[in-house]
């Protein structure tokens, strides 16, 4: 599946998957996973996981607050969110790709040798004005699924617990 070309987007699309938002997105998510002393560096192949969790607004909605809750218990806890995830990962794929890209252009991530991802170090700014309480929310939920991947270990597990397959 390709994105289509900025022309042929709707005005909606453009505007919600747009690759500096889903780039920010994806960005905090690896910054916050990367946030440790182990030094261990984001997977390459756990990015397509982020926007349909993240962006998906039921799912992101049953979110805990804090990374204390285990991430299988609440993917085992919430399965009815995870029935058609592999399709929304699926269908979000162009679009992580195109995130990803973006944040590499503007030298926000780093894809090193062994596949994983380093972030730059840059201030986090947080939207204020008007309607942007959901903006925020995305924002915490990313940095939450970040923490939550580092702690659940390795991408295989991850995969396995989402009942998918790379």
């Amino acid at each position: 599946m390709i994105t289509k070309t900025w022309e042929k987007r709707s005005i909606i699309t453009a505007h919600l998957l747009n690759p500096a938002f889903c780039g920010e997105v994806i960005r905090r998510t690896i910054a916050s996973f990367n946030d440790n002393e182990k030094e261990i560096k984001f997977p390459f192949i756990l990015s397509f996981l982020i926007l349909p969790i993240v962006l998906h607004k039921r799912t992101r909605a049953k979110m805990p607050l804090r990374s204390s809750t285990y991430f299988h218990s609440w993917v085992e806890d919430n399965e009815h969110l995870f029935i058609d995830y592999a399709e929304r990962a699926r269908q979000m794929m162009p679009y992580s790709k195109e995130a990803i890209s973006f944040l590499m252009l503007q030298k926000a991530i780093v894809i090193e040798d062994d596949g994983s991802i380093s972030s730059s170090k840059y201030k986090k700014v947080t939207p204020k004005g008007d309607n942007t309480e959901e903006i925020n929310e995305i924002y915490k939920k990313a940095e939450l699924l970040g923490k939550w991947l580092r702690l659940t270990g390795n991408p295989q597990t991850i995969f396995m617990f989402l009942k998918i397959r790379p």
